[in-house]
């Protein structure tokens, strides 16, 4: 099985709105099979939420992204967990807070970490909040897109 990517809202964003991006890069590898990928309920919400409502797109562009989006998912054949629940994220915030320091992002962090095995990657381009303290007590390595395409270029 190819290694799994979890993916933050903000990584599926940037793939489907940004070609050529290195989230675009990043999700064109899982299409070609290289990995895997997943992501959370949460995540999907919010990158819907972010299609209809934040980008004020007009009815045809808007429709043209949505069916993009359900091509991206198709094409990475994108994991949808369910998203974890109330006690798993407790725990994961009494955890995890002091080194993430946001809050919204903790049940995204939970549910990467509940995943059976554990990612290979957590992807997000939010490194202040995924920052390599949170990587560093979880023993999963978080990084940005361009990071992750940094870090397999350099692999042997």
């Amino acid at each position: 099985m190819p290694p799994v990517l979890f993916a933050d809202s903000n990584v599926l964003i940037e793939a489907l709105l940004i070609p050529q991006s290195a989230a675009y890069v990043v999700a064109e590898m899982v299409a070609r099979g290289a990995f895997d990928m997943a992501t959370c309920q949460i995540c999907v919400t919010d990158t819907e939420d972010a299609i209809v409502s934040k980008l004020g797109l007009k009815p045809n562009d808007l429709n043209k992204v949505i069916i993009n989006w359900e091509k991206l998912k198709t094409d990475v054949r994108l994991l949808v967990l369910e998203d974890p629940d109330a006690e798993t994220v407790k725990a994961t915030r009494d955890k995890y807070l002091g080194v993430m320091r946001h809050k919204a992002d903790i049940p995204v962090l939970a549910a990467a970490l509940s995943m059976d095995p554990k990612p290979h990657v957590i992807l997000s381009g939010n490194r202040d909040h995924f920052n390599d303290a949170v990587a560093d007590r979880c023993g999963v390595k978080i990084c940005s897109c361009q990071e992750f395409i940094e870090f397999i270029s350099e692999a042997p």
